[in-house]
């Protein structure tokens, strides 16, 4: 288990709620036991996802971990991004 180099699984998704801009976000929920990791989620008109990269890249994650983020770390709310962990270093 090591550092997220790449996520993937979040294309076409978005909500109402979803604030367009680049949402720094620290806090979320995952099914493995990485800590650390931050992500720039990116949303566009319409609260449409358009891109997540990784900021920092944590330690203990595994290919295939799930993430979670609540809409309230992207908007005023709405469904939560859930998204995959798919390149680990």
């Amino acid at each position: 288990m090591s550092s997220i180099e790449t996520v993937n699984n979040y294309g076409g998704l978005g909500h109402a709620l979803w604030e367009p801009g680049i949402h720094n976000v620290s806090s979320f929920t995952t099914s493995g036991s990485g800590t650390g990791a931050v992500f720039a989620i990116e949303v566009g008109d319409g609260g449409i996802m358009e891109n997540i990269s990784v900021t920092t890249k944590g330690s203990g994650y595994a290919r295939n971990d799930t993430i979670t983020v609540v809409g309230s770390q992207i908007g005023s709310g709405g469904e939560s991004l859930t998204f995959s962990v798919s390149e680990v270093s």
